[in-house]
């Protein structure tokens, strides 16, 4: 939900997602991101989705908190309660911070990094389109919509202007056995100004209890620009992915990065942990909802 708003309310109960990301751990100022997720389905036919998202990033000097409000109208498509195309939009807003009392300088004069830290509040939106059903999803989304228009300042810097980011994503899940599935997906994001980032994954749903799962993330020159060298846009990585449903409403997920390039020999990898929680079931579901494989 948080690059996709139309994802409100897919999983149906009440459901609570926390994250912890640590990248290129051994580099100082590697960036570091927290968010909580917090979403549901409403109304008797569970056409809307509602949800609140709120994400912390910081890297280096940079810092970025956000908090959206979601909100996504689920169509029926047939007769299939699990078949749906959601319109979801999002509005919050974003606090950027340049943290200069952090900074390493040779001069403590240098103007770039007098009167301490800097920071600036401002709106912000998102708009997304998701369809799913017992089989497959897709989905289509951009973040950043008031970016274009809005110069982040403060002091006599400027601290950041956000351009917009897309996104497009589908997979699919295919039943090998009894006790084995296996859901093959792709992500691309692309913001028009660097290298395009392709992510191709891989899971395998192992008795409806282990995922287990692998990622190839690359960078491609799809825009067919000269400005990015060779190495810009051979940033690859490999990443292993375990996540494991605890009792019935709890899942817990762990995800390590490999580095490909250079820097992979001078890091640990980078650390993901997550922790999800359904609150609250739908009267009409069992005390386990119905499998939500997306």
């Amino acid at each position: 939900m948080v690059i996709n708003p139309g994802y409100a309310g897919y999983k149906e109960g009440l459901n609570v997602s926390l994250l912890h990301r640590d990248q290129w751990t051994g580099f100082q100022g590697a960036p570091k991101t927290q968010s909580l997720v917090i979403d549901g389905a409403f109304s008797a036919d569970k056409n809307v989705g509602l949800g609140l998202a709120i994400v912390n990033d910081k890297v280096g000097l940079l810092g970025q908190t956000s908090a959206y409000l979601n909100y996504a109208y689920r169509l029926r498509i047939g007769n299939d309660d699990n078949t749906r195309l959601s319109f979801g939009l999002a509005a919050g807003i974003v606090q950027y911070t340049l943290n200069n009392t952090e900074a390493v300088i040779n001069d403590i004069n240098d103007p770039g990094f007098a009167g301490g830290d800097q920071s600036y509040l401002g709106p912000d939106g998102k708009f997304g389109i998701y369809f799913n059903n017992e089989k497959m999803y897709a989905g289509a989304s951009v973040t950043n919509l008031m970016g274009q228009t809005v110069t982040y300042t403060a002091g006599s810097g400027t601290i950041a202007k956000q351009g917009r980011h897309y996104f497009l994503t589908a997979g699919y899940l295919v039943n090998l056995n009894e006790s084995l599935k296996m859901k093959p997906s792709f992500l691309i994001k692309e913001d028009l100004k660097g290298p395009t980032s392709i992510d191709i994954n891989n899971f395998f749903l192992i008795n409806q209890s282990i995922w287990l799962g692998a990622s190839y993330r690359t960078g491609l020159n799809l825009m067919k620009s000269n400005q990015y060298s060779s190495s810009i846009l051979k940033q690859n990585s490999l990443v292993g992915m375990l996540e494991m449903y605890m009792a019935k409403k709890i899942r817990v997920g762990y995800a390590y990065d490999y580095s490909l390039s250079g820097i992979g020999s001078y890091t640990n990898g980078s650390h993901e942990i997550s922790l999800g929680m359904i609150l609250k079931t739908n009267k009409k579901m069992s005390a386990m909802p119905t499998p939500r494989y997306f």
